[in-house]
């Protein structure tokens, strides 16, 4: 028997009470290429839903192993941020940072420090040091504090979306890339009057333009509607607490904030 994922397991809560409908596991193991979940019995559903991720894998592989763990605490004088490029070397991050940062205390460089062309004209030695790690930067916020380490990770940034104006479009692409070929073919075969995609959107998993729009405070919806591939009909876009959907006809929001 196949257990739900901790997705499908979200997309059910949040679907049934949105929709005020009782949505079922469907891929119960049973058979190959099941669709996720169902509203409706299961030889003629009524909706057919497929969830699907975007994501980005290195970036949320470093968060998880790095400072998804919480601060260091280390034999330090200072409480610093470093900062992580997405494919940062956690491992020898871990045992390599408390000498760095004592080198930068003993040296008084406990200001923010990009890791940049500017350091390696300062030090080349503490530029190979900390960029073989792929640091980005690092920054003693705290000269006199208890030796606490946070790990954080770049962002990505640009002109802020506050319209929602490229979601459309994105998510359009998004479900036509041959990395959804599988979440389309099992839409298919369901034959169900609607079929729902629910999309849980990570840090970094889309472009800024979209990024900037769902993780803020939405207070409107994307004018335009989504071109969607068939047999898909409508889609749960989530971020965080922000939820944004498109049931078929116009955009609505969601709250998340409880769950």
């Amino acid at each position: 028997m196949k257990r739900p994922t901790k997705i499908e397991l979200l997309a059910q809560h949040i679907i049934q009470r949105e929709m005020k409908r009782q949505v079922m596991v469907h891929d119960d193991g049973s058979q190959p290429g099941m669709y996720d979940l169902r509203v409706g019995d299961a030889a003629a559903p009524d909706i057919a839903i497929e969830c699907t991720g975007a994501v980005d894998p290195i970036r949320t592989q470093t968060w998880n192993i790095g400072p998804a763990k919480g601060p260091l605490s280390l034999a330090i004088a200072g409480d610093w941020i470093v900062n992580l490029r997405p494919n940062a070397r956690v491992d020898r991050i871990h045992a390599e940072i408390e000498a760095l940062l004592h080198e930068c205390e003993a040296r008084k460089l406990t200001g923010f420090l990009p890791v940049d062309s500017r350091l390696k004209r300062l030090d080349s030695s503490l530029f190979s040091a900390l960029d073989s790690l792929r640091i980005d930067s690092v920054d003693c916020f705290r000269p006199h504090g208890q030796g606490e380490v946070h790990l954080g990770m770049t962002g990505i940034g640009g002109a802020v979306d506050r319209q929602g104006t490229e979601v459309p479009g994105w998510i359009s692409s998004f479900l036509r890339a041959p990395q959804r070929a599988d979440v389309l073919s099992k839409l298919n075969r369901s034959s169900a009057r609607e079929c729902h995609v629910f999309v849980p959107v990570s840090f970094g998993g889309v472009p800024w333009s979209v990024e900037s729009y769902l993780g803020r405070p939405m207070d409107t919806v994307p004018s335009s509607p989504p071109d969607l591939p068939a047999p898909i009909t409508a889609v749960w876009i989530m971020y965080g607490a922000n939820g944004l959907r498109w049931d078929g006809v116009a955009w609505s929001l969601f709250d998340a904030s409880d769950l």
